[in-house]
């Protein structure tokens, strides 16, 4: 329940959402806070933490399976092919509104929250992702002025690029998986990459001396994302390399992003995204209604 003051805090915050999209150029679209379940579970991987555990399914009178919204991108997209919006391109939207994660509620994670999204279809420029990075860092500081907060950057190269990536990864964690919490033992095959992401001290200990990334990325992501760093730098925008960022759903590569603060405790993210296979740049979160 959002009232009293939160509510007033609530509404500060989608007036200012509202105020930065209107001054870039993206347009406002809502989608339907349930869609077929299939358009989710391949753009997320079926394999995925959201699919495996936290999406919200059922069957209606129909025997169709629905999902509650569990993210935003994937409807946007589907909604930009469905209205024929993608005729020019590019095409800069964005939207508000419930989001749904069957996990354990604990500070900062419920499940429905409410979450902002961006997205920039049909460029794969470094300007796209630049955009959406310091049109994030704007918002933040409209919303938490007095708060301290850095972003983390990294490059997962092309989708061919992380498919090799995968692999050796895989192979490095089965020599290692004694030592190995029993969740990421479970990730091995199906999605070692968020082994990498792992808050379990045993887990980052073995991490740290896995294969990097940056050994497998393509000379064009390479050249990507070193523009992209320039262009922080020019904007006056810190930053820190964090290579063993990933983001949490399959459809991410190119450049990943996410803003960090110590201020929250281990849920330490106020707002990320990146790249949606190439020609897709994509902003989302925070939990608005929990700032």
């Amino acid at each position: 329940d959002i009232f009293g003051a939160d509510i007033n805090k609530y509404n500060k915050i989608c007036s200012s959402v509202n105020k930065y999209a209107k001054t870039r150029n993206f347009k406002e679209l809502q989608t339907p806070i349930f869609e077929f379940t299939q358009l989710f579970s391949k753009p997320l991987g079926i394999q995925s933490d959201v699919v495996l555990k936290e999406m919200y399914t059922f069957k209606d009178r129909n025997d169709d399976l629905l999902s509650l919204r569990p993210e935003y991108t994937t409807p946007m997209i589907r909604a930009a092919i469905t209205n024929n919006l993608l005729k020019d391109l590019p095409l800069k939207i964005y939207g508000l509104g419930p989001i749904f994660r069957r996990e354990r509620p604990q500070k900062g994670r419920y499940r429905q929250f409410n979450q902002i999204n961006f997205e920039i279809f049909g460029s794969n420029d470094y300007f796209a992702d630049l955009e959406l990075i310091t049109l994030a860092n704007d918002i933040l500081k409209s919303i938490l002025p007095n708060s301290k907060f850095i972003l983390n950057i990294n490059c997962l190269g092309e989708k061919e690029n992380l498919v090799k990536y995968k692999s050796n990864l895989s192979k490095y964690f089965e020599e290692k998986k004694t030592k190995l919490s029993k969740e990421s033992r479970e990730k091995i095959f199906l999605n070692p990459l968020r082994i990498l992401d792992s808050k379990d001290e045993t887990d980052i200990l073995v991490s740290n001396n896995a294969p990097l990334l940056k050994e497998f990325i393509s000379n064009s992501s390479k050249s990507h994302f070193e523009k992209l760093k320039e262009g922080l730098e020019f904007n006056g925008i810190k930053y820190i390399e964090n290579n063993k960022l990933v983001r949490g759903l399959d459809y991410y590569c190119s450049t990943v992003f996410e803003f960090k603060t110590d201020e929250l405790g281990s849920q330490d993210t106020l707002i990320g995204g990146g790249r949606y296979d190439g020609l897709v740049a994509t902003l989302g979160g925070p939990d608005i209604s929990g700032i």
